[in-house]
Parts: structure tokens; sequence; C-alpha cells
């Protein structure tokens, strides 16, 4: 009895490690997106405090036009933090795509395999019935004679 070799056994590997990959680099696109919303919600607690500093205390004009300045800077950071999350959900998506594609190919090489041992099987066992039958006529022609 000889044993099954899956002839495209490497290359079902390398699917297998492509789509691994992917998967990986989805898992760090969320890392990422979570620590721009982090960064964002910090940007935000500070741009609250900053109006909450401008309207509560009075201060000279010169402060409020820093604290104002500040308070600009802070809005533009949030945007710029928005638009890179916005990148990061782009770059999801289109990795979401990719392992996608990548999924059926694993699968359509694990199904080949299924199908593949399937014949391999098939074939092995029509070789041993083949034997058997050539040992029991061998078997039959003896006590003939």
């Amino acid at each position: 009895m000889s044993k099954y070799k899956f002839k495209f056994e490497p290359i079902l590997k390398v699917k297998e490690i492509l789509e691994k990959r992917t998967k990986e680099e989805i898992s760090r696109i969320y890392l990422e997106i979570d620590e721009l919303k982090k960064q964002k919600e910090i940007v935000i607690q500070e741009r609250k405090k900053i109006l909450t500093q401008m309207t509560e205390h009075l201060s000279k004009v010169s402060d409020y036009q820093s604290m104002k300045m500040y308070d600009s800077h802070l809005e533009e950071e949030i945007i710029f933090i928005e638009n890179k999350i916005s990148d990061c959900f782009k770059r999801l998506e289109k990795k979401q795509k990719e392992l996608v594609e990548r999924k059926k190919e694993v699968k359509a090489f694990e199904t080949l395999k299924e199908n593949d041992e399937a014949n391999f099987l098939v074939e092995e066992r029509r070789d041993e019935l083949k034997t058997l039958n050539e040992i029991a006529i061998r078997n039959f022609d003896g006590d003939k004679l």
C-alpha cells in the first residue's frame, strides 16, 4: 500500500501562508484604527479642556488668542486623525477583499486535494482487488490440477 502525496501540496502551503499573512495585516490595521481612535479621543478631551478654560476664565486678550490658536491646532489635528482613520478603513476593506480571494484559493486547492485523495484511494482499492483476484485465480487453478 503506497502513501498518498498531493502533487500541489507546496502550492497549497503557499496559499495558506498568504492567507495567514493577510489575516495578520487585517489585525494590524484594526490595531492601528484603535490607536488612532484613542489619539483622537485624547485630542478631543484636550480641546474640551481648552474651550472650558476659554469660557470660564476671563483672561487677557493675548491669552485668549493663544488659546484660540491652540484650539484651532487641535481641531486640525482631529481632522488629520480622522483622515488617517478613513485611510485605514479603506486599506481594511481592500485587505478583507483580498482575504476573501485567498480563502477561495485555499478552498479550491483543499477541494482538489480531497478529490485527488479520494481518486487515489479508489485506484489503490482497485489495484488491491485486482491482486486479490489474481491470487484467487492462481489458487483456483492450483486446486484444479
